[in-house]
């Protein structure tokens, strides 16, 4: 008997039901970074409205100044020249030995003032923006494996080419009387920050290639094959609970990786003079993503409560009883005119649902930004609109149970 009961139990459809939730599970971190990465990264307008802020940070003002200035000061060689100037205006004098330093010193301060006035400006935001954009579409363009002029190979190194900055910086200090720094050479290594390298980049190009056309149809993919697990089921509202803890499982998971990746990133920049900065900036890059996990979590939420609402226990049994037989009084109230409408939607309720949640989920997907706003007003909008399903239902029952009891009578 045993047998017979599991052979019930598990039969094709519960195993084609298990099957696609777990795929549906697997893919759920999947589609979350992909639409992360497709929508904040691939995306131009969306990745400058992501990187542009970062201008205005002030840690990020701060090391970049910070940098800027070491890479200068260290190049304008300025106590060797002041000295050199001293000399020819005082041969032979201690007194040029005297000044050198505290000149220099009084030089190297105006110089970093300058670049951090440069770096706080509008024009400097400007240039900001300029250089990331070229930056985001020679990334692309490398992906692709087309070369680019901003984004390119030197060697093992996929390296960022940030001469229009150091040119434009240079330029800004000629203007304010610092006229050495137009003299400056500095070299081209010193105008490149180095991305990563070749063997990562073979690896994310497998990895765009492949992912890249269905980035975003991926969550859409997601969606179908939880909602075909559902379909599946032969205990509809327990599976239902299952698809909501595997999306607060995924959300979990991707918050545990991005908190890890997070640690190492700034660990990474510990002891140099982007530290300050690397909070700020890992924050400001991945505040889609977190918006996202956000959203996930209250939407894994709302399924789980869903699957609880229409499942067997009592509980759920008691909370639904009221709420649909509250929605029935409603609807035997209503109009005479939409008994026909009422009607169709009793005969029609379970494929109405369907469609209703299918539609909402398509909406919020493809929302510019997942936030939890969004969600909220998903699932404000299915239960509202479930909520005028059933009482279309309860007027279509209440002429049926009349006719019913006409004919008794009768």
């Amino acid at each position: 008997m045993t047998d017979a009961t599991t052979t019930h139990r598990w039969g094709i459809r519960s195993i084609a039901a298990l099957l696609v939730f777990v795929i549906a599970f697997v893919l759920t971190p999947v589609a979350m970074l992909g639409h992360w990465g497709q929508r904040t990264v691939l995306d131009s307008e969306r990745y400058i409205a992501t990187v542009g802020p970062l201008a205005a940070q002030p840690q990020v003002q701060e090391a970049l100044t910070q940098a800027v200035t070491d890479a200068v000061i260290e190049k304008a060689n300025t106590e060797e020249n002041v000295q050199g100037l001293l000399n020819n205006l005082f041969p032979d004098s201690q007194l040029a030995s005297a000044l050198a330093g505290p000149i220099s010193s009084g030089v190297d301060s105006l110089i970093s003032q300058l670049i951090a006035k440069f770096i706080a400006s509008d024009q400097f935001e400007k240039l900001w923006i300029e250089v990331n954009t070229l930056a985001q579409k020679g990334v692309v363009r490398v992906l692709e494996g087309q070369p680019d002029s901003v984004v390119r190979l030197e060697g093992e190194n996929v390296v960022l080419d940030i001469s229009a900055l150091v040119t434009a910086t240079q330029q800004y200090l000629v203007d304010n009387g610092v006229s050495v720094a137009g003299s400056i050479t500095i070299p081209d290594t010193d105008k490149q920050i180095v991305l990563m390298q070749s063997p990562a980049l073979a690896q994310l190009r497998f990895v765009y290639s492949l992912t890249n056309p269905i980035l975003k149809w991926l969550p859409l993919l997601v969606a179908v094959l939880f909602l075909v697990a559902i379909a599946l089921a032969r205990r509809r509202a327990r599976m239902v609970v299952a698809v909501g803890i595997a999306i607060l499982a995924s959300a979990l998971l991707i918050k545990v990786g991005l908190d890890m990746a997070e640690a190492a990133f700034v660990d990474q920049l510990a002891n140099t003079i982007f530290a300050p900065a690397s909070t700020v900036f890992w924050n400001t890059m991945f505040t889609y993503l977190v918006a996202g996990i956000t959203a996930i979590v209250i939407l894994g939420a709302v399924i789980v409560v869903s699957g609880w609402l229409g499942g067997l226990t009592k509980s759920a049994a008691f909370v639904r009883g009221h709420l649909v037989r509250g929605l029935d009084e409603i609807g035997s109230r209503m109009p005479e005119g939409l008994t026909g409408l009422g009607t169709a939607a009793a005969r029609h309720q379970q494929a109405i649902r369907y469609v209703i949640y299918a539609v909402v989920i398509v909406i919020v997907l493809e929302t510019d930004v997942l936030s939890a706003s969004v969600v909220l007003w998903g699932a404000a909008l299915a239960a509202g609109l479930v909520t005028v399903l059933q009482v279309l239902v309860g007027r279509g029952t209440a002429i049926e149970e009349t006719v019913v009891v006409v004919e008794l009578d009768a």
